[in-house]
Formats: structure tokens, sequence, C-alpha cells
């Protein structure tokens, strides 16, 4: 799906970058007594609604549930393809949410400009303690994955590094991050096995 976004792109800009200048620069320009863009407010805002939804309403309590074993959430029937296809569509709205965004600070469309965003998305939301296995995961973590990846690429750009050395390290993360996941995973097993075996 993502090549045959890109692909639509690529098609719909003739492979150029489309200069759209002040029309929407408003969403990116800081305002005068917050110092934060509206883009970055409505973001928080998206944030917290989200992480409201996750932990204290039904559907993000599906969620969860689907992430940790959709074979027994199907069997308690609930209909697992109808919230997984919602929750693809929201992702779908947010990620053009966030390319508009993107957008008004460039002042531009670039069919280019989202090339490597789906690595610093994963390692925001591995860094954020979202496990891949599923069943574990947070918003407001996520943001603050996003804000430490935001930082290492702002640090790694003045340091001088190039974009191939940045994605090197941003992956480097990554693995890291899912290493140190899965040893924990394995921790909280070792625990339960444990328990269940003392309570004998």
């Amino acid at each position: 799906m993502l090549e045959v976004a890109r692909g639509s792109a690529y098609l719909v800009s003739d492979s150029q970058t489309i200069f759209i200048g002040s029309k929407i620069d408003t969403l990116g320009t800081p305002l005068p007594i917050l110092g934060l863009s509206p883009a970055m407010l409505i973001a928080i805002l998206v944030v917290i609604l989200g992480q409201l939804i996750l932990s204290r309403h039904v559907f993000g309590r599906y969620m969860v549930a689907i992430g940790s074993n959709e074979e027994a959430v199907r069997l308690s029937g609930i209909n697992t393809v109808y919230w997984k296809i919602l929750v693809f569509a929201l992702s779908g709205l947010l990620a053009g949410l966030a390319g508009f965004f993107h957008v008004a600070y460039l002042q531009s469309a670039d069919p280019n400009a989202g090339i490597g965003l789906e690595l610093a998305a994963i390692a925001a939301v591995v860094i954020g303690g979202t496990s891949l296995a599923g069943g574990k995961g947070s918003v407001i973590n996520t943001f603050l994955g996003v804000i430490i990846i935001a930082l290492l690429q702002t640090g790694l750009a003045q340091l001088g590094v190039s974009e191939p050395g940045k994605r090197v390290i941003t992956g480097l993360v990554i693995i890291t991050a899912v290493v140190l996941d899965v040893y924990r995973n394995r921790e909280r097993s070792f625990v339960k096995v444990l328990s269940r075996f003392f309570r004998r």
C-alpha cells in the first residue's frame, strides 16, 4: 500500500515539487505568545485524545486485546476484521493530516519528502515502549519517542552526519530497542512462570 500511495504521488505531481507558497503556511508558523505552531498544538491534542481513547474507551481496549491475542478476541464474539479496518482507516487519516502539516512546513508538495520517515516512525514507536509482538503501547510514550528521534536527527545534522549515516544510526537505535523489548518480554515470562511455580 505504501508503494501504491507513493506511486500515486509521483503520478499526480509528475515527479516534481509543486510550490504552494504561503497559502497554508500559517499552520507551520509559530504563534507569537505560545511559540508553538498550530500544527504542533493540533498534534498535541491528537496525542491526548488518542491516549484517552486507547486507555479509557472500548475501542482502545479492543485494539490492545486484538494486539495481544487476536484469535481469543475473535472467539469471544468480537468482529476483529471490522476493528482492524477501522484502525487502518484512522491511521490513513492521521497520516494524511501529518502530510498536510508537512506541506505547510515546507510550503511545497514534494513527492520525495516522506522517504525515510517510515523508519523514523518505527523507531519512535519502539523507543516509546510499544511491543512489536503486540498488546502493549502508549500514545504519549510514542510521542516522547518522536521527540527523542527528532532530537537525535537534529543533533546528527548539526554534527554533519550524512543522510545515509542518519538512517544507519536510526536503524541501530531500532535494533537496540527491539532487542531490549525481547529481553524484557522474556524476563516477564520467566517471572510469570516462577510465580505460578511458587503458588503451587
